[in-house]
């Protein structure tokens, strides 16, 4: 391990508690509320990769709250306040009127306070408690129906020294229907089940990629990078977890290169320019300085906008985990330029 490496490490354990949790079970009382106090944004999402073609994957973004995270803002949508507006992304390889669309806290929004129920006017409701939770969703051109049920392997993304930002994910296990086009297809697999909260301050974001992977039918991996000015690494982390072991958090050696860009930049609805990675690697290395994961990528060109104030879509892969080939359809985040 480099000693850029290594200075990178000591950042990070110093300012976020997340990888002292690595390995550990989930916390039943692991906070799980809309926005709150001082947390005023707040984020539900849940990711199915590896879909067959058209749909290739299925997210649900939901955004309580606007950042002042750049990357993360959608001021587009601001009617009344930065408090009262909320976004939702039902992402998925087919596209349809409403994928993205803005919402009113305090006139469309249901929020039960310990988020037994989430309500987006009559599109979206999230209901439940750990671990079982229902995801209802409706539009004329696309309906969702899932039964989630969440395991206890939880891999800890952010845990902020004061509180002033979490953000965590579980390995569950979903089965439902989605309805598109007039057809009707049955769906099931490993998913996650994402949450974070954070304060109202400002972070210098420049860059953001997050991967998801189900390796086989009981293990998953998830792949962080976050930037800051200069290009300067915040995190690059690798996380792996399956339905009987809770897993591990892998830094060692990481890497993430795009080998090709699409040939013109998007434009979000806030201005921003993004470049984004058709053609990528990237790996890293387990505690003993052996390959754990290698993943090369092309995207099925269905970026959809929504994923806060960047995009989400799928790849194609091939690999390696742990000396063994791999291959499938995964999941990815982009917001920003690499």
């Amino acid at each position: 391990m480099s000693l850029k490496d290594v200075a990178l490490h000591t950042a990070q354990r110093g300012i976020s508690g997340s990888y002292a949790l690595r390995g550990t079970p989930f916390d039943p009382a692991t906070a799980f509320h809309p926005p709150r106090g001082w947390h005023s944004t707040v984020h539900y999402g849940l990711m199915l990769p590896n879909l067959p073609a058209p749909l290739n994957f299925i997210d649900v973004i939901a955004v309580i709250g606007q950042p002042r995270i750049t990357l993360w803002n959608n001021h587009h949508l601001v009617e009344t306040s930065a408090a009262d507006t909320a976004s939702l992304l039902i992402g998925t390889g087919v596209e349809f009127p409403g994928q993205f669309r803005g919402y009113r806290v305090g006139r469309d929004l249901e929020l039960a306070p310990d988020s037994s129920l989430v309500r987006f006017g009559d599109d979206l409701r999230i209901e439940g408690a750990y671990p079982n939770f229902t995801v209802t969703y409706r539009n004329p051109a696309f309906d969702l129906d899932l039964r989630v049920r969440a395991t206890d392997k939880i891999s800890h993304f952010v845990k902020l020294r004061g509180g002033l930002y979490d953000h965590w994910s579980l390995l569950c296990q979903y089965e439902g229907v989605v309805t598109y086009q007039g057809e009707t297809l049955e769906i099931s697999g490993l998913n996650t089940l994402e949450y974070a909260r954070g304060a109202h301050i400002k972070l210098p974001f420049t860059f953001f990629t997050y991967h998801i992977i189900n390796i086989d039918d009981t293990t998953q991996v998830l792949m962080v990078e976050v930037l800051g000015p200069l290009g300067l690494a915040v995190q690059r982390s690798v996380y792996v977890r399956s339905l009987t072991d809770h897993g591990g958090t892998y830094e060692n050696n990481f890497r993430f290169e795009v080998r090709r860009l699409e040939p013109a930049a998007r434009r979000t609805p806030n201005g921003l320019s993004m470049h984004l990675a058709a053609e990528f690697d990237w790996s890293v290395d387990d505690e003993g300085g052996t390959e754990l994961i290698e993943i090369h990528g092309t995207t099925n060109d269905d970026y959809v906008f929504g994923m806060a104030g960047g995009y989400a879509g799928s790849y194609r892969y091939t690999g390696r985990f742990r000396g063994e080939p791999v291959s499938g359809t995964g999941y990815i985040e982009y917001i920003g330029n690499h």
